[in-house]
């Protein structure tokens, strides 16, 4: 919800300003946050926000099952950490997507026959650039909901990577099961999504 819609943003700004400084700036941060492993975000968020300013919770402690709605900032930290880690790779394929259509023949054409700057970027060039990010976003909700066992480690937060974690280490079989079932309706169902989109996106495509 966070992080998508701000690589998307930040990706077509670098695309649109290829070369420039903004682009330059946009490129080696994403860069930098993507080289990062997570742990060590993790630890560094903590390390300033928690420890240091003070304003953050460190640690998410689940007291009842309502405890999140009522300190909601148990969820800043967490939520930041997988921000910097997705922002830049997201960033920078939405930003190379971007140059790549930029560079086409029919944008110089509509360029050249003089249709405003903003209405090519939106109407032709958005769409278009969109097709790959859309491919990696989909493929990164799965990782989202069972992947990060080393972020929710770090936060103490019970998510469904934790889960499976956990049920592997104690050989609990049947929860295993139902995790790797969940984790491939979700991979299953992303996919699906994305090739909903795919025919928003490019009306060429169209499945029987």
């Amino acid at each position: 919800m966070i992080v998508m819609p701000l690589a998307l943003v930040l990706g077509l700004l670098a695309g649109l300003n290829e070369g420039k400084p903004l682009d330059r700036i946009l490129s080696i941060g994403g860069l930098m946050t993507t080289a990062t492993p997570n742990f060590a975000t993790g630890i560094f968020l903590i390390l300033i926000f928690a420890v240091w300013l003070k304003l953050l919770p460190g640690a998410t402690v689940f007291a009842s099952e309502r405890a999140i709605f009522k300190n909601p900032k148990m969820l800043v930290l967490p939520v930041l950490t997988l921000t910097l880690i997705e922002l830049g790779y997201v960033l920078r394929i939405t930003r190379a997507s971007m140059v790549e259509v930029m560079g086409t023949g029919y944008i110089r054409t509509a360029v050249l026959k003089g249709l405003p700057y903003w209405r090519i970027v939106f109407k032709h060039v958005l769409r278009n650039a969109l097709m790959a990010p859309i491919t990696v976003i989909m493929l990164h909700v799965n990782w989202l909901m069972g992947g990060i066992v080393v972020v929710e480690a770090i936060f103490g937060f019970p998510g469904l990577g934790r889960y499976l974690l956990d049920a592997a280490l104690y050989k609990d079989v049947f929860a295993i099961e139902a995790g790797a079932m969940v984790m491939v309706m979700l991979a299953v169902g992303t996919q699906l999504v994305a090739d909903i989109i795919y025919t928003f996106l490019n009306p060429r495509i169209r499945y029987a």
